[in-house]
């Protein structure tokens, strides 16, 4: 059962050619084990080469280190060469902001690319029932066809040779040839979407349809075959202008929906450098049947006129700086993000101002020198007031992913030393703000289409 089920999968999505060598990733769970084990009893069979790949996370402790004496001792068994990778997950993802859960994603494919080179297969031990978790997650998150298709069996040179094997039959195969495993007890957590669709949703399915796994398995192959179409058609139909400056809207507007939703994603992806969401591929659809334009958060602008679509370069502001004679209150000054007051304020005044005007206050002893208006400067720092520490502005607008071009439009006052006390749209800095003893302050506000930014 289990030789049939992997061999359909090999050849029906032609995954292994000879001679390959295949990267297996192995954690030491059953799934996995029973992955190498049975890529070895077909080794020969297959005229491959194998090897495996275990990351160590650096989170369970004792927990990891027995996993991975498992996992060094059970290749030896099989003759199979090991590299073992160690990483801090809870380090690096504290750095990159992502759960420990993508994060250790990441890296474990980063280990096996590294281990495979570059033209190695990498083999992976989902089954149908990662398959079927994976297309619930999707459905709670409210999504298309492509996510209705699963995991897809053969992505670039990753290869998944248990797509069609249920968790079931993996346990079956490690009993019925003697193949011990290890089970990580984070499994069992609830704290992790997919361990609650897999021990909480899915034995209410199981109870409805026994066969519920390779049910959701046969839908994901049929709609795959479905999706492989509908691109073969956006294919086609991007061809017709891949060398086009312009996207003539005709051809798309002549399209299926479907097909045209596809090609203007791949069009996305190719300015933004990423792959849209679903509300964006929606919003520049809409621009096909109407001359207008919209701002994509990556800072693209799309532009529909005269039967093309466009994607005009927005010109990058220049720098600019105002010298500021503080004596004479009001003052306004026109800036290229909007319209910049500065008025001055006294003690008796601090309890009476709202706090979001007191947000954008400059205590006046912290004046030093010449102050200016200014836009951005090379080496331009700016202590937040929540933080109270130094931030570099470009670190600051890249989190903020700030556009490049609109950067220089930012106001700023800066101290005649450099020394940045406010930012408009942010306020003033943790080191300008007034405290009890301060006699007289500034407000700054930033007006711009209209509205007041405090």
């Amino acid at each position: 059962m289990m030789r049939d089920a992997v061999f359909s999968a090999l050849r029906t999505y032609s995954m292994l050619r000879k001679d390959d060598c295949v990267t297996v990733g192995l954690s030491g769970g059953a799934d996995s084990v029973c992955l190498l084990h049975i890529l070895s009893v077909l080794q020969a069979e297959l005229s491959v080469t194998l090897q495996a790949v275990h990351v160590h996370h650096g989170i369970r402790g004792a927990a990891a280190d027995r996993d991975e004496q498992f996992c060094r001792a059970y290749c030896e068994s099989l003759h199979i060469p090991l590299t073992v990778e160690h990483a801090d997950v809870p380090k690096i993802s504290r750095e990159t902001h992502e759960s420990t859960e993508a994060c250790g994603r990441r890296l474990r494919y980063e280990a096996f690319r590294c281990v495979a080179g570059e033209n190695g297969k990498i083999a992976t031990a989902h089954t149908a029932d990662d398959n079927a978790e994976t297309v619930l997650l999707n459905l709670t998150r409210g999504t298309g066809l492509r996510g209705l298709c699963g995991i897809p069996p053969v992505r670039g040179n990753i290869i998944r040779p248990l797509i069609f094997v249920t968790r079931e039959q993996v346990e079956r195969y490690c009993a019925e040839n003697g193949l011990d495993y290890v089970t990580d007890e984070t499994n069992f957590s609830a704290e992790y979407s997919r361990n609650r669709i897999r021990l909480e949703v899915m034995p209410v399915l199981k109870a409805l349809n026994p066969s519920v796994v390779t049910g959701i398995s046969g839908m994901t192959a049929r709609l795959r075959t479905d999706s492989t179409a509908l691109e073969q058609q956006a294919n086609l139909l991007l061809q017709s202008f891949s060398n086009a400056e312009k996207i003539p809207l005709e051809p798309l507007t002549h399209a299926p929906p479907s097909v045209a939703n596809r090609a203007l994603q791949r069009i996305l992806e190719d300015k933004i450098g990423e792959t849209p969401a679903a509300l964006h591929i929606t919003a520049v659809y809409g621009l096909l049947f109407k001359n207008a334009s919209i701002s994509l958060p990556s800072g693209v602008t799309v532009r529909s006129r005269n039967g093309y679509l466009e994607f005009p370069n927005r010109e990058e502001c220049s720098e600019w700086a105002y010298l500021l004679d503080l004596t004479h209150f009001p003052m306004e000054k026109n800036t290229p993000a909007g319209v910049v007051k500065i008025q001055k304020y006294t003690r008796k005044d601090l309890q009476n101002l709202h706090k979001d005007l007191l947000a954008n206050a400059v205590d006046c002893v912290k004046i030093k020198g010449t102050v200016t208006l200014r836009s951005r400067r090379a080496g331009d720092r700016f202590a937040f007031p929540k933080r109270a520490v130094g931030k570099s502005l470009k670190k600051w607008m890249n989190e903020a992913k700030i556009p490049p071009e609109s950067r220089n439009a930012v106001p700023l006052l800066a101290n005649g030393d450099g020394e940045i006390l406010w930012i408009g749209g942010v306020g003033a800095s943790a080191n300008a703000l007034p405290c009890t003893a301060t006699d007289t302050f500034f407000v700054l506000t930033l007006s711009y289409g209209g509205n007041t930014n405090a």
